[in-house]
């Protein structure tokens, strides 16, 4: 740097440079705040993990999507410039240290709201899972997900070319517009307020739902019969666990979600107090794309799976090399035969879960293999409100076996099946030719349009004509209520044709034809691990997209 008259010029190039580069050097932020650090204690349960009780707030979630952490770790030289010349030249007598103190004092004096920001960075300068969380909403960073809805989960009587069509109720939320207003699962939806919806996409049955604000009447078919239901819409809160019993065959299926929900332990116990009185043998736990969550409650998941006490059910490895374990309360139950799903998003505590309970129960782990995330946070509370994240902990195994960055691998190792769509062509239609678009025509713009709406889940494949039937005129006008454009058949025209290309471009080009790995599970269970085998190797599976 040089220096003219042992003056350092004040000028704003200088000051920006060195505000881009401090946030690289804000270790006094923890100094700050530490003192104010507050984690928060969990419900009482029937069993608690043995852990220094320091830190209560043990969570191992990954977030797969950062790019951050790529661009963290650069030392700017114009700060290292500045730092030296201060030291050096300054009437004041600091060292670095001091002088980088000095400088974060008086810039957080001064501008209080880049807090998060220098604190964000000093939490991911080293560690990608990290962060820090300004407060946002009334449910804190680390809520359920919630959505104002009826309680309503959708599924499709029929799929073709990958989408689904005659939408029926695959699952009511407890305790939501749904369940109160009586429906159940597999009713049929075949009319939204006076518009027949029966034999649609699934997508267009969605999305006219969501057209309605507040209030809504649902039309379903049970055994033959019409239902028409009021409901009103409510903050619906998603449970993370789903449960598909097999009377016959004694075999549960449950999914989970994430073990972020404070009451998915809860939910849990019931469904496990149900299998214990009902005899089930056989369990198939989907952990697919469940990227983790807090570590207390995959630990008392895990503990309702072994009946023996005092069984070591996961560990952690501190920076100074000392393990504390969590054991079992002996409070579980004992299957015959235990399979886990798995694939590349399951990761950090649903990573751990998978391998701890094949370790100590046999389980066979299906699928892909996981993302590779075995270090977990400590997450606590500043006085403001606002949450931080940082790692604290790697993850052990019952056996001390260790899975960051190298993942757990699939005992039967089987990638989802997909097929290309079979209608990719489609004619031309602009807003020319969509002017011979009208009820009852019969014309090569219909066709076009039959063709695009199709693709995009409102009509099924088998509608696809040059006529221009009630479905498509329904279709048409599901599409243009949803997004806001003008509605009727005449009134499609440049506007119209831009949002449906807009769709057209986002929609794939493959879909999952089966779920192979649920079916591998299956047949592992009814006929044996080498079965399960020899029907993954059979599979003409491709890598999943």
């Amino acid at each position: 740097m040089k220096i003219k008259n042992k003056k350092v010029k004040n000028t704003a190039k200088t000051i920006l440079r060195a505000m881009l580069c401090i946030m690289l050097c804000i270790s006094l932020c923890v100094l700050f705040s530490f003192q104010s650090f507050v984690f928060a204690a969990g419900d009482p349960k029937s069993y608690t993990p043995k852990f220094n009780e320091s830190y209560k707030n043990h969570i191992a979630v990954a977030n797969i999507d950062s790019e951050m952490v790529k661009t963290l770790g650069k030392t700017s030289p114009y700060l290292d410039e500045l730092l030296d010349a201060y030291v050096k030249l300054s009437l004041y007598d600091l060292n670095r240290e001091q002088a980088i103190t000095a400088m974060l004092r008086k810039l957080l004096t001064d501008y209080p709201e880049l807090l998060p920001y220098l604190g964000n960075s000093l939490l991911k300068a080293f560690d990608e899972f990290g962060g820090y969380y300004p407060k946002t909403d009334e449910y804190g960073v680390y809520s359920p997900t919630s959505y104002i809805g009826y309680g309503i989960i959708f599924d499709g009587r029929k799929m073709l070319d990958g989408i689904k069509y005659y939408t029926v109720i695959d699952q009511v939320m407890p305790d939501s517009p749904a369940s109160r207003a009586g429906l159940k699962r597999g009713d049929e939806v075949i009319k939204i307020e006076n518009i027949n919806v029966e034999g649609l996409g699934m997508n267009a049955v969605s999305n006219l739902m969501r057209v309605y604000e507040n209030k809504i009447n649902l039309t379903v078919k049970r055994s033959g019969k019409d239902i028409t239901v009021s409901m009103t819409k409510e903050r619906i809160f998603i449970p993370a666990v789903s449960f598909y019993p097999d009377e016959k065959s004694k075999t549960a299926m449950i999914k989970i979600d994430d073990f972020m929900d404070d009451y998915m332990v809860y939910d849990l116990y019931v469904i496990f107090d149900y299998l214990d009185q009902n005899n089930y043998k056989n369990i198939i736990i989907d952990l697919r794309d469940n990227r983790g969550g807090a570590i207390d409650y995959m630990l008392e998941t895990l503990n309702l799976f072994i009946p023996e006490k005092d069984v070591v059910l996961y560990s952690e490895m501190y920076k100074n090399g000392n393990t504390e374990s969590a054991k079992s309360s002996g409070d579980g139950l004992e299957f015959d035969k235990i399979c886990v799903l798995t694939n590349g998003n399951s990761a950090s505590a649903s990573e751990a879960f998978a391998i701890s309970l094949r370790e100590l129960t046999g389980a066979v782990v299906i699928g892909e293999k996981t993302y590779g995330k075995g270090v977990g946070q400590f997450t606590g509370e500043l006085t403001n409100g606002d949450e931080v994240a940082m790692t604290g902990f790697e993850m052990l195994s019952p056996k001390g076996n260790k899975f960051h960055k190298n993942g757990v691998e699939p005992d039967i190792k089987i990638s989802p099946l997909y097929a290309d769509m079979e209608n990719k062509t489609f004619n031309q239609l602009n807003f020319v030719n969509c002017l011979n678009i009208k009820k009852g025509a019969d014309n090569q713009a219909v066709l076009a349009l039959n063709q695009r709406l199709a693709r995009i889940g409102y009509i099924s494949p088998g509608d696809i004509t040059s006529q221009c039937t009630d479905k498509t005129v329904t279709a048409v006008e599901i599409f243009q209520r949803y997004n806001k454009l003008p509605v009727g058949i005449s009134k499609i025209d440049y506007m119209f044709l831009d949002y449906l290309n807009y769709y057209l471009s986002y929609s794939p080009g493959r879909y999952e034809k089966s779920d192979v790995q649920y079916e591998c599970a299956k047949i592992y269970i009814e006929k044996g691990k080498q079965s399960a085998k020899d029907y993954a190797a059979k599979s003409a599976v491709k890598p999943a997209a």
